[in-house]
């Protein structure tokens, strides 16, 4: 129980929940499959305003009280997940579109709006929002910031610190600041915009977002799946299609385990001839001859059947096999997430060696990922739903996320450190730049209460 007395701590607008139904559940994150020891905070405040947050940061800072915020509860690391002794500080209630302007080209939203819904109404004005997690309709945009997630368009348009131009955000010591604004390029000051992008809540609560939105692209579009013998070959020929010119939207890889997965999810037959190897690509702006151009590369590639469509029905449900694969797999039980990022030239040979430790330690490998800038999800289906990790999978994770490191990649693309990957960062990270990244945590956060052994 908690000795903490929350009666001092006055909301202006927000909730305060202390009830054990409450903690349970905002205490867990629910995509956080390694993670089953349960851990209950003290307490959950739900904020609605800038200074329901204020106010939460101040109390906790006078009580020495940890900070976890949270938004849509979507962490694959465990970054917002209770601790023992914490305060959850959930920001879904601050989901307001306050702005959206084209003359612009921004838009000004609160951290809990949802990605998708974000999306949704600036296409309502001919732009779109280009951030495109596959947890695009249930992730909220300072989630998405908060962990500098990217998606099936980062390829093309960037992860989520190419969209965000501006901050408000509350500091450790519960003053509001603002970095950046709605110019496209200001140097006025240090770039602190970008280092609280992917800061996990560790140097201050987003409470407010001025981001890019991009005018809809005019012209055709092509969207279409190839099939390859082997994923090595695939992974080869999106170098290739990356050194082209023809300048994709979209490169998402599926090995011949997530196509079993889709076809018994689906009832589709992607896997009816044996395929091994599936990318599905996309070009938004299609100008004349790259279809011909895409088609002879993939061909020169291995590719074995190409079906390429400009029909908006038929995309959809190209699009759709993409943003299944996760269900497909979590339908035979649990779902071990990997993220990881390496030089495009390494593509070929992370993939042979992902394929390669699976077979080593039985495990069932999904392999997917947003290939085109290197980013591979080598996810792990597990028929037990509950417990520890089994000895071959933790052994396929190490093992691989050793040779990733090996060869100049990263164990974190997308999802972030959280607590989860914790013990990598030393392995990746040389000690003088986890020196810094110490110093900088404390400049912002000298008595440690944001969101503490998560990041760093």
């Amino acid at each position: 129980m908690t000795t903490t007395n929350f009666s001092s701590l006055q909301l202006p607008d927000g909730e305060i929940a202390l009830d054990e139904q409450t903690l349970k559940k905002y205490g867990a994150n629910n995509f956080t499959q390694e993670i089953t020891t349960e851990v209950l905070p003290d307490a959950v405040v739900f904020a609605e305003t800038i200074a329901d947050v204020q106010a939460t940061i101040r109390f906790a800072a006078a009580n020495h009280i940890a900070v976890v915020p949270q938004g849509a509860k979507t962490s694959i690391v465990n970054s917002a997940a209770g601790l023992s002794g914490s305060l959850i500080l959930n920001l879904s209630r601050m989901n307001h579109i306050l702005s959206i302007e084209p003359e612009n080209q921004v838009a000004v939203v609160e951290p809990g709006v949802l990605n998708g819904d974000l999306d949704a109404e600036t296409r309502k004005v001919g732009y779109f929002f280009s951030p495109d997690p596959g947890s695009k309709r249930i992730s909220s945009v300072g989630g998405n910031i908060a962990t500098n997630a990217g998606g099936m368009s980062s390829v093309k348009y960037g992860t989520t610190k190419q969209s965000v131009l501006g901050l408000k955000v509350v500091l450790a010591n519960g003053e509001l600041v603002t970095f950046g604004g709605k110019t496209f390029k200001n140097n006025a000051s240090y770039d602190l915009t970008d280092l609280l992008v992917g800061s996990e809540g560790t140097l201050g609560i987003i409470v407010e977002a001025i981001v890019h939105i991009i005018p809809i692209p005019s012209g055709n579009s092509i969207t279409g799946l190839a099939t390859f013998p082997t994923i090595h070959e695939l992974m080869r020929a999106v170098q290739a299609v990356q050194a082209s010119g023809v300048n994709p939207s979209m490169l998402e890889i599926l090995n011949r385990v997530s196509i079993e997965a889709l076809d018994d999810y689906e009832h589709s037959h992607l896997g009816s001839h044996g395929e091994q190897a599936l990318l599905i690509f996309q070009i938004d702006v299609a100008v004349s001859g790259v279809l011909e151009k895409l088609d002879k590369l993939l061909q020169e590639y291995g590719a074995t059947k190409i079906d390429v469509t400009e029909d908006a029905g038929r995309t959809a449900e190209i699009i759709k096999i993409r943003q299944d694969i996760f269900a497909a797999g979590a339908q035979y039980g649990r779902l071990i997430v990997e993220d990881i990022a390496v030089p495009l030239g390494q593509l070929a040979k992370v993939a042979d060696k992902a394929e390669e430790l699976a077979d080593k330690y039985q495990q069932r490998l999904l392999l997917l990922g947003h290939a085109g800038d290197g980013n591979l999800h080598p996810d792990i289906i597990l028929e037990d739903r509950d417990g520890d990790l089994p000895e071959g999978t933790q052994k396929f994770i190490d093992e691989l996320l050793d040779f990733v490191i090996q060869v100049n990649g990263t164990v974190s693309a997308e999802h972030g450190i959280g607590s989860l990957k914790n013990a990598w960062v030393p392995k990746q990270l040389d000690e003088n730049v986890r020196a810094l990244q110490k110093q900088v945590k404390k400049a912002f956060d000298p008595v440690g209460i944001l969101n503490p052994g998560r990041k760093i």
